[in-house]
């Protein structure tokens, strides 16, 4: 599997920051700033995907806009993306939209830049490489087993995102937290107010409105997670968990992290490992069952897989379903983009990006674009060491890209890999005609009915 790391381009004067007199003398990119105030908000917010496409046939691959209260350049393709992931920390940083801002905790590694990023994420990074993932197998699925085998007493159809969800969350909690005693449902249903706050439009804490709830939810979740933090804090040595690693960094003073970063932290990574993983395994569920050659194939190797208990060995034995996930992932990316901006006047493509303004990251957009052939079609072979069409730097980036590529990659990967090898071995499952499968946009691409399903044992 091809991941995408920070890779520099050669500078030009279409793709660097160049001097801010040969900057000055370009002209600003395509595009409309909208209505006043609002600019093209609306727009953006109800279809994100269809405001891409149609400005791209107007303006290109390049193209501003007025969104979210501030100005934007969209840039679309592998080598727009190499040109953000090299800019990180130099002409680029990174920036989530406002509501964002507010709720998730200021000193998380999704908030913080520069040197204390990297410092962070040298922190995190040895709980999250693939090797690591050896010890957490067994227990995943095991988790798998359980939450599979309380959705055929079911006995009539449900939600598979719902249940989705459910089996996601225990098993982030279990990642993070180890075997510390955690109201699983209990804090699922905070975190769900708590994340539908982080997307919202309007961040003004009105009780009752959207973004109102997401505050409450975040502070309910906090009160709850503090006792927790303070009694693993008493331990002469920490377990092998994330928190664990949290409590037992030291900083050059000989200093723990403050307790509130410690919480921030630990909201921050179980959003990170749970909407996209949830997204990626449902669309996985559902684009199987609307291509039965490639759920028989899946089945195939899964009948001369090793049998017993999966190992990391036994699941990279499965080049074909881990081929499907990467598809599933390239046409429905769990994550639409992301955002930063500008430290000073740029240019790209030609054009001028003034200091201040934002730049999109459109990771659907590079999706759907060339070198993909056909890039419409599911098609799980182009994922292949034959064709190995992601082969481009930055034409594959569902988990970003460069120094904030998701850390939690691996994990997610052996998460999905897992549940998939699970369900194809002991179950099947039918969408139920008449639901809508379409997708809602924003903020996370699932089927607008929650993926309603006839679930049995094999």
């Amino acid at each position: 599997m091809a991941y995408d790391q920070t890779m520099e381009i050669p500078a030009s004067p279409e793709n660097s920051p160049g001097s801010s007199e040969d900057v000055s003398r370009l002209p600003l990119p395509p595009g409309s700033s909208g209505l006043p105030l609002l600019g093209e908000t609306l727009a953006f917010i109800r279809d994100s995907g269809k405001f891409l496409e149609e400005r791209r046939r107007l303006h290109g691959d390049v193209f501003r806009s007025h969104v979210l209260g501030e100005p934007i350049v969209f840039l679309v393709g592998p080598e727009a993306n190499r040109w953000i992931f090299a800019g990180e920390n130099k002409y680029l940083r990174n920036r989530w939209h406002l509501s964002a801002r507010k709720l998730l905790g200021k000193q998380s590694v999704a908030m913080i830049n520069g040197s204390a990023h990297l410092d962070r994420r040298r922190l995190l990074a040895p709980h999250f490489t693939y090797a690591t993932m050896r010890h957490f197998v067994p227990r995943i699925e095991a988790l798998v087993h359980q939450h599979l085998e309380q959705w055929l007493s079911a006995k009539q159809p449900f939600k598979a995102v719902d249940a989705v969800r459910a089996l996601v969350f225990e098993v982030a909690i279990v990642l993070l937290m180890g075997e510390s005693r955690v109201d699983a449902a209990y804090m699922s249903r905070l975190f769900k107010q708590w994340v539908a706050g982080l997307f919202s439009a309007v961040p003004v804490d009105i009780p009752f409105t959207t973004f109102g709830r997401g505050v409450a939810a975040e502070k309910e979740m906090r009160e709850y997670l503090t006792p927790l933090v303070a009694e693993r804090e008493k331990l002469a040595e920490q377990p092998p968990d994330t928190l664990g690693s949290l409590l037992s960094a030291r900083d050059e003073q000989g200093q723990p992290l403050p307790r509130d970063t410690v919480l921030d932290e630990l909201q921050l990574l179980l959003f990170a490992g749970h909407d996209t993983t949830v997204t990626a395994t449902s669309n996985l569920m559902m684009m199987l069952a609307q291509h039965p050659e490639v759920l028989e194939r899946c089945r195939q190797e899964q009948q001369v897989a090793e049998k017993g208990p999966l190992t990391l060995e036994s699941l990279r034995a499965m080049p074909y379903l881990h081929q499907v996930i990467q598809e599933v992932m390239r046409v429905i990316p769990p994550v639409a983009g992301a955002f930063r901006v500008t430290t000073q006047d740029v240019a790209y493509g030609g054009y001028r990006i003034p200091k201040g303004w934002q730049i999109s990251l459109s990771i659907r957009g590079t999706h759907r674009s060339a070198p993909w052939t056909s890039p419409e079609r599911f098609d799980p072979d182009r994922m292949g060491s034959e064709r190995n069409e992601q082969k481009p730097q930055g034409a594959y980036i569902p988990f970003g890209g460069g120094p904030r590529v998701c850390v939690g990659q691996h994990f997610a990967m052996v998460e999905m890999a897992v549940a998939a090898a699970l369900l194809l071995r002991g179950y099947q499952w039918e969408l139920v005609p008449g639901q809508d499968l379409s997708l809602i946009p924003f903020p996370i691409p699932l089927p607008r009915d929650g993926l309603i399903v006839r679930f049995s044992r094999r």
